[in-house]
């Protein structure tokens, strides 16, 4: 037969599990709102029973109950939501990266608006039609030229404006990579914490919530996996090249090549990572792919403009007779050569002397060139010109609805596709990332109502161990009373 010291042990355990119960819904409570952090649950079991059977058991009704006991504090976590969210996140901060510069590149651009390049080439056009209509204004002139500086300024300000986009890019590239070693450090601390919490029986659910919400932001930026071993210890990889192994950290690095940042393991030197996804990836697809591609467009359609607008002006006659002068010309050396948006210009000759303008076309004299007050001899042939002549204007401005070889439409409906592709991109990344957004959104959802802190609940729980708590301290009052009267009464009847 048990004694009753036995019962108050009972008691004491009741009192110390209903405690610890309350100490874990009070960490909860504490936690609700904190990023990460996972609700706890306390295991209650009950404890071994005794005696314990064997040969030599006393006789009796049976086994007898020694209380509770606490077996553990687990976080109530589902990984493979876990896994969900961190794949669905390398989606979306590829989107997001797309989307943030795609929308920068369509406000350099700025179409549709009056200072869009578009307007700024049917202004221009506008301009040489005049031109042709009042060959001798110099009004008319001066406005061509105003009208083309304000073309080539405009070419120039969006090359300018792209490069230094791709070099904000650039930037922010190795920002990323720093923030990257940043995540893995810590992951690797963490790391090393559990594992020396973990060999000795216990269970690091606060330093695990850190980790895993430090994989999630790692996951946002770079295509990782994530692998955990018997012993609690992540294994975190980048394109199946280990970044995180326990407590080691293998850094990615940035190697200038020239001024563009590639990415690289820092050990070996050189080796280039993988980043295939992720924030980092689509900052590294806009840079070395869409913006270059989208450069190598502007500067396709202002070489092409410069050459065929060249060759007719060349053909054409100034006021005076200047002819064979390239309207626009390579401004690093004064050529009309190797013209791109970044460098195209206006002859300095024809800025300075608007005269030179042609916009008059030659005609072959075929009788005595003495009779004519206006003539050139060019390969031994005289002609003359028409100072009222707008001809050669006329042609130049007939180059809008021209078909151009090099480009294979017009200059307009180039310039319109290359706008058109880039309003189409940026609408797939809006609605790309929304879609990513919602998904995350809905796995988070689903891991909340697993992990998430529901107050109402831990309130229910707090009264249910609360109850508990005084249920077996009333126990022990009443095996105190009972010890009393063993104490303070027995073998004293009679006195």
């Amino acid at each position: 037969m048990s004694s009753i010291f036995f019962g108050l042990e009972i008691g004491r355990r009741g009192l110390q599990a209903q405690q610890r119960a309350l100490d874990v819904t009070a960490h909860n409570v504490a936690n609700a709102n904190t990023p990460g952090y996972t609700r706890q649950e306390a295991v209650m079991a009950a404890a071994d029973p005794i005696p314990v059977p064997s040969l030599n058991m006393p006789s009796g009704a049976g086994q007898l109950g020694t209380g509770v006991e606490i077996t553990a504090i687990r976080r109530l976590r589902d990984g493979f939501i876990d896994l969900q969210i961190r794949n669905e996140s390398i989606s979306l901060g590829y989107w997001e990266a797309r989307q943030e510069n795609l929308n920068k590149i369509e406000g350099i651009f700025n179409e549709p608006s009056e200072s869009g390049l578009q307007s700024v080439f049917e202004l221009f056009w506008q301009s040489l039609e005049e031109l042709s209509k009042n060959p001798e204004s110099l009004a008319a002139r001066s406005l061509v030229l105003e009208r083309a500086q304000t073309l080539t300024e405009t070419f120039n300000h969006l090359d300018s404006r792209l490069q230094e986009l791709q070099q904000d890019i650039n930037a922010t590239v190795k920002i990323k990579v720093d923030e990257i070693n940043s995540l893995g450090r810590q992951i690797a601390d963490l790391n090393q914490q559990i594992l020396k919490i973990e060999v000795m029986g216990a269970r690091a659910n606060d330093l695990r919530d850190r980790r895993d919400l430090l994989v999630d932001q790692l996951a946002k930026i770079v295509p990782v996996q994530v692998q955990e071993d018997g012993r609690g210890v992540f294994t975190v990889t980048l394109g199946g090249c280990p970044l995180v192994e326990g407590a080691q950290l293998n850094r990615l690095a940035v190697e200038n090549d020239p001024g563009v940042y590639d990415v690289v393991w820092e050990t070996p030197k050189g080796r280039e990572a993988a980043v295939d996804g992720g924030y980092l990836g689509g900052l590294l697809d806009m840079r070395d792919d869409y913006i270059p591609d989208l450069r190598e467009k502007l500067d396709n359609l202002a070489a092409e403009f410069a050459i065929k607008f060249n060759e007719i002006h060349r053909q054409g006659a100034g006021v005076n007779g200047d002819t064979g002068m390239n309207f626009f010309i390579n401004k690093d050396d004064n050529t009309g050569d190797g013209i791109t948006a970044g460098n195209i210009g206006i002859n300095e000759d024809i800025v300075e002397d608007p005269l030179k303008l042609a916009a008059a076309v030659f005609v072959e004299i075929t009788d005595d060139p003495k009779l004519y007050e206006n003539k050139i001899e060019i390969s031994n042939i005289w002609y003359t010109w028409d100072t009222g002549d707008g001809s050669n204007a006329l042609d130049l401005a007939g180059l809008k609805h021209q078909t151009i070889d090099g480009l294979g439409t017009t200059f307009d409906d180039y310039y319109r596709s290359m706008i058109g592709v880039l309003g189409v991109d940026a609408q797939q990344a809006v609605r790309m990332k929304e879609n990513q957004e919602l998904l995350v959104s809905q796995l988070e959802n689903s891991r909340q109502a697993v992990s998430g802190v529901s107050l109402d609940e831990e309130m229910i729980n707090m009264i249910k161990f609360q109850h508990a708590y005084s249920a077996a301290s009333r126990l022990i009052t009443a095996l105190d009373e009972m010890l009393e009267i063993i104490i303070n009464r027995m073998g004293v009847v009679g006195r």
